[in-house]
């Protein structure tokens, strides 16, 4: 009897787990967060590091842009989606804050890119953490007001996978 009572919830619960939508990377044209929003993108796997990350700006068109590289936990190359990310853009104080899952190392450090940063035209102060219980890579971006953000990813082919961040002032 004890066996028949651990077999029916098991059957009770495979419909349930069955309905629950798995998130996919975001593959489609990129959408511009204003205000406050959030997206995400890439896919899970066995963990990811922080390779390299270069800002560009076009002054004329008031864009600057962000090139995050993201490799494997070895920190090679890594070819396709990069690992799981969550941007979100929020309102009071306007804030970039971007969590990069299973990311437990990185190149670069809080110094480093507080340095890259120095001279940007819409971002005024940046912190980066790393979590090691969730193993999870923080980066938050104070960014000036009326800062419009545009977050997507490049699947790595030639060049290792990639993150891309494009902060655009009104």
């Amino acid at each position: 009897m004890k066996y028949v009572g651990v077999l029916a919830a098991l059957l009770l619960a495979l419909p349930v787990s069955a309905a629950i939508p798995q998130k996919k990377a975001v593959v489609g044209k990129p959408k511009i967060l204003s205000g406050a929003g959030e997206t995400y993108g890439g896919l899970a796997g066995t963990g990811f590091t922080l390779m390299d990350l270069r800002r560009t700006a076009d002054r004329s068109r008031k864009v600057e842009r962000l090139v995050f590289d993201i490799g494997d936990m070895q920190g090679a190359n890594l070819r396709g989606w990069p690992g799981y990310f969550h941007a979100e853009l929020k309102k009071n104080p306007q804030r970039l804050v971007i969590s990069f899952a299973q990311m437990p190392n990185s190149r670069l450090n809080d110094v480093a890119l507080a340095t890259r940063m120095k001279g940007s035209a819409a971002i005024t102060k940046t912190a980066m953490s790393l979590d090691p219980v969730d193993s999870s890579l923080n980066l938050t971006m104070d960014l000036k007001q009326n800062t419009k953000v545009r977050v997507y990813q490049v699947a790595g082919k030639k060049a290792t996978s990639k993150v891309v961040v494009d902060l655009m002032a009104e």
